[in-house]
């Protein structure tokens, strides 16, 4: 069986709950039954441990280095909050750290090296000098995704590094793989690399998790959006309860996910703010709301949100890029928005009983004949089998 290495500058959490870490378990969980698979990923505390998930699949989750709060120290602005971690795994990556000696054992005995991004690609320093193939598997073009989000000068000032680190890693990989059709002539109009070796390895959803669904148990409509504590999400919440509260007051608003983190508790009746969900109380939200909203403007991707949302049966009501990159057709798999008529769409689709259903029913069918972890991992298989290692 062959040994694949995993390169990531976050760890896993299981059950995965937000849209990185679903993608970093489903498609290694489904791969570890064809290729021994070993996860090294940075922990997100200053202690490490080593998780089994099977005897074929495994995650090293690396302690934050003694190096890490000297370099954050040096360039944290109290602006910059989600790029510090991203910048400061960048500048680690020139340095003796934990996080390489453990990559230095590991890379010993591993055939295949995989980078999920390009902020740690600096430890790989035998990329090119050996005969170990490297294979990119983007979770989004992540240079045009910082130079959307990165708002504040301080981490600009890194925009080009991140730019040179991605274009290295999808001219020089052996493999690369986008999400969708969207990304790969992205990566192809930006960094030009030879348009034969990217390849689609689309998110999913695991179709056979959900809760048969009771929508209507209450007086009010119920709409949920859920997200991490990311950005867009952040955008998107401040969006929903600045606006979308107040223009739909007969509509009940539940807003799950540590994207709640920067809001504190709300002060809107029809806004509630649940902060972080275990996975059954995610599962019973999916089965009682009436509808799932996604009014993201940002990011760069395919939302995972908008996948399980069509994928458990929830009416979706969504602006076009919160649907990007999946095909969906308005009216038929999902409700189409735009920032400036969304509370009127959402006001207007939700009179129509039979027909938000029969609309949910159809997308339901679409996500879940085209997007699944499984079939994402067996693309996955088919293209590293071919690759001479």
């Amino acid at each position: 069986m062959k040994k694949i290495l995993v390169l990531n500058h976050f760890p896993t959490v299981y059950p995965p709950r937000s849209g990185g870490t679903l993608r970093y378990y489903h498609i290694y969980n489904q791969l570890s039954a064809y290729y021994d698979i070993t996860l090294l990923s940075q922990s997100l505390s200053h202690s490490g441990d080593m998780v089994q998930f099977s005897p074929t699949f495994r995650e090293y989750r690396v302690q934050k280095d003694p190096l890490y709060k000297q370099i954050s120290t040096r360039i944290q602005n109290r602006e910059i909050n989600y790029e510090l971690s991203l910048i400061v795994n960048m500048k680690l990556s020139r340095r003796a750290t934990i996080y390489k000696q453990y990559y230095d054992d590991l890379y010993e005995e591993s055939d295949i090296i995989i980078h999920e991004s390009p902020y740690l690609l600096r430890y790989d320093r035998y990329m090119g000098a050996d005969h170990k193939p490297r294979i990119y598997n983007s979770h989004n073009h992540e240079y045009l995704l910082a130079e959307q989000i990165w708002k504040h000068e301080t981490a600009r000032i890194h925009l080009q590094a991140v730019y040179r680190r991605e274009k290295k890693l999808v001219q020089e990989a052996d493999l690369v793989f986008a999400i969708s059709e969207m990304e790969r002539n992205s990566f192809l109009s930006l960094y030009n690399p030879d348009p034969q070796k990217i390849k689609l390895a689309p998110n999913g959803v695991n179709p056979g998790e959900w809760y048969q669904r009771k929508p209507g148990s209450g007086t009010e409509i119920k709409a949920l959006f859920i997200g991490a504590n990311y950005p867009p999400n952040i955008e998107t919440v401040r969006y929903i309860i600045d606006h979308l509260a107040d223009q739909c007051p007969e509509i009940q608003f539940i807003i799950a996910g540590t994207c709640c983190k920067a809001f504190g508790i709300s002060t809107k009746s029809n806004v509630q703010l649940l902060g972080k969900v275990r996975h059954e109380q995610k599962l019973e939200l999916f089965a009682h709301v009436d509808i799932a909203i996604n009014p993201v403007f940002v990011g760069a991707g395919v939302n995972i949100k908008t996948i399980e949302f069509l994928s458990a049966g929830i009416p979706l009501l969504s602006t076009p890029f919160g649907a990007r990159g999946l095909n969906l057709v308005d009216s038929k798999h999902y409700f189409r928005a735009e920032k400036e008529d969304f509370a009127d769409k959402l006001k207007l689709v939700c009179r129509d009983e039979q027909q938000l259903q029969k609309v949910a029913a159809q997308g339901q069918k679409y996500i879940n004949d085209n997007y699944s972890w499984f079939e994402s991992a067996k693309n996955l298989k088919k293209e590293i089998d071919q690759l001479k290692i």
